[in-house]
């Protein structure tokens, strides 16, 4: 550990998991088990995009989700991965704006998420998911000071953020973009 209470990498321990990981267990019926890196990969491969998102989101949600499969290995990297996946829910945003060909007043995040609910693309019922995340993006990209979180918050956004990406580009969407 370095000074910062981050694992120090060197030649010798780089391909070890991170020491902070064996404090995280699973009940089993003989007792607790540390949790192992495949255990931690399966979580993360589960969620997924659609073919139906663009092939550029679907490049950036992998770096994200990849990223996020080494923080068995580098812990920080769990965090790290969760902010990158702020800006790949951007990206869908972006995406899906100039797909349905919105006017260029909608150049933040926040108006293209409102010009979105707006058109009924984002139900009004997950317009805070999205400002969330909105918000979130944010704090990443400013930070005062590293964050560092669990596995498995950073396991929930994932899959949180797959699921909202997909939602923007389901069939009803998909149909509002050829009228």
């Amino acid at each position: 550990m370095t000074r910062f209470g981050l694992k120090e990498i060197t030649l010798s321990n780089w391909l070890d998991p991170d020491d902070v990981l064996k404090g995280f267990v699973r009940l089993s019926p003989n007792g607790q088990i540390t949790l192992k890196g495949e255990d931690y990969l399966t979580y993360i491969l589960r969620p997924n995009l659609h073919k139906s998102v663009p092939s550029d989101v679907q490049a950036l949600f992998e770096v994200a989700r990849g990223a996020m499969a080494y923080g068995y290995f580098f812990y920080p990297l769990y965090t790290l991965a969760m902010e990158q996946l702020f800006r790949v829910a951007e990206a869908a945003v972006k995406h899906k704006c100039s797909a349905l060909r919105a006017p260029k007043s909608t150049k933040t995040l926040k108006k293209r998420i409102d010009w979105l609910v707006n058109e009924s693309i984002i139900p009004q019922t997950e317009s805070a998911l999205w400002h969330t995340v909105r918000h979130l993006r944010n704090m990443a990209s400013h930070p005062e000071k590293q964050s560092i979180l669990t596995p498995v918050y950073t396991l929930g956004i994932l899959e949180r953020i797959a699921s909202q990406i997909n939602s923007l580009f389901n069939n009803k969407a998909l149909k509002t973009e050829t009228k």
